[in-house]
């Protein structure tokens, strides 16, 4: 999906280390935004090396930008095996 958005807020970088399906040390780099089209406000992450990018970044909260984002739902169970369902939007491009 391609939005024009005004950016609310802009977190910091967080990086943390996991284990790849391989069993190797790897770091996990995630930035948050909340992003909001003048009527709704969400929650998106940029990934990986395009965190890392935007890092020493700030983008201008008085300007809109346009986002491409990635949207899926997913499903996960609780403790008791019920289904419950997030939301999760990844930022793609800042343009």
């Amino acid at each position: 999906m391609e939005k024009t958005v005004n950016i609310v807020q802009q977190g910091a970088l967080v990086e943390r280390p996991y284990e790849d399906r391989n069993g190797q040390s790897q770091m996990y780099a995630s930035m948050g935004f909340i992003l909001s089209d003048g009527v709704d406000s969400f929650y998106a992450e940029m990934l990986g090396d395009q965190a890392r990018k935007f890092a020493a970044i700030r983008l201008d909260k008085t300007i809109p930008h346009r986002v491409q984002t990635q949207m899926c739902a997913r499903e996960y169970k609780d403790r008791d095996g019920n289904s419950h369902y997030s939301n999760e939007i990844r930022i793609i491009r800042i343009m």
